[in-house]
């Protein structure tokens, strides 16, 4: 079974443009397994790599055990399962780029499959870009999907 993880937040485009590359991966419905995580920046200024609560990673979840889910998870949820993809809904709380980089540690997968959205070059050097920290630290391959 191939591995993917899917790291979601709340743009529905973005999410539906990572939806349809899993689907795109030869065999998805028969070869393909989905780790869909959401992580929730708890608090504004959790940015170091120490803030990460992994703890809170909760599996095997039906959008119904999620407290105030966001719209994007079910959406997501919804469009795999119709697709006859194996789908495990986690969340967790800290920073997104050390969470999905450590939650693809933890379930070992083969592939991460990250929305990106489009940002001027000042902003990503103000702000950063998830995705950008994600391909940086980790060595398993990232796949971009633009919304």
């Amino acid at each position: 079974m191939y591995t993917v993880l899917v790291p979601i937040d709340e743009q529905p485009d973005r999410v539906s443009a990572q939806v349809e590359a899993v689907l795109d991966l030869p065999n998805a419905a028969d070869n393909v397994a989905v780790e869909l995580l959401h992580v929730r920046k708890e608090l504004e200024f959790a940015d170091s790599d120490d803030d990460v609560e992994i703890g809170k990673i909760r599996s095997d979840l039906s959008v119904d055990d999620i407290d105030d889910p966001v719209e994007t998870i079910s959406l997501a949820v919804e469009e795999l399962v119709e697709a006859g993809v194996d789908t495990t809904v986690h969340t967790a709380t800290g920073n997104p780029a050390a969470a999905i980089v450590d939650v693809a540690n933890t379930f070992d997968v083969d592939e991460l499959v990250v929305g990106a959205r489009r940002q001027s070059p000042v902003g990503k050097v103000l702000f950063g870009s998830v995705a950008q920290s994600v391909i940086l630290d980790t060595d398993r391959p990232v796949k971009v999907v633009p919304a």
